[in-house]
């Protein structure tokens, strides 16, 4: 069915007909509202995208032929603005936060609530006729491999460059950009932009180069991209003062020597003015930690400055809090990062679950944040409620 110009065309791809058959049903309700297609693969899909005007994808993930994967993988090149919703039986509460966080497509998990189902149908078509279309971002879709335990090959291009990244059971192995291998190359790689994705469902690769997981890759790849950007902005800053100075009254490498002074004399000066009330403001640091540490199921609570630098801890015997600090510095600059590029705002709390429990990290005033490394059967909830209690009144003791 062609679209008229007004009526929507939503496409339903999945290879179990008694599924298919069951949604058609229940949607004949909303015939008046948008055109439903079907298709029992990724290839009949294909088919139907480049004869017919489609607003949405709605797409089982394992189908024979070509499965979801590769959908996504041919509309991320070919039909990069049409909104994906996924649909999985291996899907938990957490890994749907993480991906719809991502920005890219909603993925339920069956068997789906089908009230559910129809309100996420209009949520998209509705984003559509208001112009909030979002392309398939490489994030999202790594992460999916991930969750699936998919072994594949996945052949990336983006704005004249080219790479691959290699999958076994959902692990990422090793990664070749055409300059760099291995964790090298995959932190680059998975910041490009408007990606095209193609995949094979083969790993090409057998010997596992990278070891850090892939939560690692994507975070800290954001946050090496930030900090070249940021990099880029204060040499482009420096660039324009020295123009407006004039380059026939002072010599540049002068001007950045002045620059340079003035800003480590302000830093000598604060210095002075924080030291004569550091015991004091370290007393009340210590017992809002104290606080956090009673918490039960929790190792550890550190408060870090952005650099790394541990500013004040509290941790059962065994732990090195200098390490989590290092450690964790990475990861924080790198949710950061993320948010910001997702067009998400300031970050309120970052978690990473583990297999032998979650890590949470929540910013304290402009220039630390605070750690929490807990057990598995740690108690979520009451960790968020504090954290939200207490990191304003953590700013304020310590004068961060």
């Amino acid at each position: 069915m062609e679209n008229n110009g007004k009526m929507k065309n939503v496409l339903i791809v999945d290879d179990e007909k008694s599924f298919l058959l069951s949604l058609l049903q229940g949607l004949d309700a909303y015939a008046a509202d948008f055109n439903t297609l079907t298709a029992q693969n990724g290839r009949v899909a294909v088919d139907v995208l480049s004869s017919t005007k489609v607003d949405l994808v709605v797409s089982d993930l394992k189908m024979p032929e070509m499965d979801g994967f590769g959908l996504l993988a041919h509309m991320s090149k070919k039909h990069p603005n049409i909104p994906v919703i996924m649909m999985s039986a291996y899907c938990t509460p957490e890994i749907k936060a993480r991906l719809k966080s991502l920005g890219a497509f909603t993925i339920l998990e069956k068997p789906i609530d089908f009230q559910e189902f129809v309100d996420h149908i209009f949520a998209e078509l509705n984003a559509v006729s208001k112009g909030y279309i979002q392309g398939i971002t490489l994030p999202a879709f790594l992460q999916l491999v991930e969750m699936e335990k998919k072994t594949c090959t996945l052949r990336i291009g983006s704005h004249g460059r080219k790479g691959f990244l290699y999958f076994q059971e959902g692990v990422l192995i090793d990664a070749d950009n055409g300059i760099d291998e291995h964790e090298k190359a995959a932190l680059d790689m998975v910041c490009w932009d408007d990606p095209e994705i193609e995949i094979e469902s083969i790993c090409r690769r057998k010997t596992r180069n990278i070891q850090s997981p892939l939560t690692y890759i994507l975070m800290e790849g954001y946050r090496l991209r930030d900090e070249k950007m940021k990099a880029a902005e204060a040499q482009t800053s420096i660039h324009a003062q020295a123009k407006e100075v004039g380059p026939d009254s002072v010599d540049f490498g002068t001007f950045l020597k002045e620059i340079n002074a003035e800003e480590a004399a302000g830093s000598d000066n604060k210095e002075k003015t924080e030291a004569v009330t550091k015991e004091d403001k370290m007393a009340t640091t210590k017992e809002i930690l104290n606080e956090l540490a009673k918490i039960q199921s929790v190792d550890a609570v550190c408060l870090v400055a952005r650099d790394g630098f541990l500013l004040d801890s509290i941790a059962r015997t065994g732990i090195d809090t200098e390490m989590i600090g290092a450690i964790a510095s990475s990861g924080f600059g790198a949710s950061e990062s993320m948010g910001r590029q997702l067009g998400k705002g300031n970050m309120a709390i970052s978690m990473i679950e583990f297999e032998k429990g979650p890590v949470m990290l929540s910013p304290v005033g402009d220039d630390a944040f605070l750690v929490i490394i807990a057990d598995k059967d740690a108690n979520l909830g009451m960790i968020r409620l504090k954290l939200k209690k207490h990191c304003g009144e953590l700013a304020v003791a310590a004068a961060i």
